[in-house]
């Protein structure tokens, strides 16, 4: 093998980067999809300090390509695993700004 060795950085490896890069557990961590699972575990269990876990829904299907199934599915994870949901069509007034319209 050749050249530098490259670790993608999803799913379990994001917390074998988080904890190769800082060195500690984090306190906050933000994602938006299923990849981000075992960052949002890995930074609320057992932490010694008061941690979230914050994970965007894509349910804005109007300004969004969005999902309502996935978003469906994403909520019902936060819920389970003690995440908090954020969503994208009821917690933003504007994502990308207001002149900014979603080509389909």
């Amino acid at each position: 093998m050749r050249g530098q060795f490259v670790l993608k950085d999803v799913k379990m490896n994001k917390v074998s980067n988080i904890a190769r890069e800082i060195g500690r557990q984090p306190v906050l961590a933000f994602g938006n999809s299923s990849g981000d699972a075992s960052m949002f575990n890995y930074t609320i269990a057992k932490n010694k300090y008061k941690a979230m876990a914050f994970s965007l829904l894509c349910d804005d299907l109007e300004d969004d390509l969005g999902s309502t199934a996935k978003a469906d599915k994403m909520r019902a994870d936060c819920e389970k695993n003690g995440w908090v949901p954020v969503s994208m069509r009821d917690d933003w007034k504007t994502i990308y700004g207001y002149d900014v319209k979603v080509a389909k």
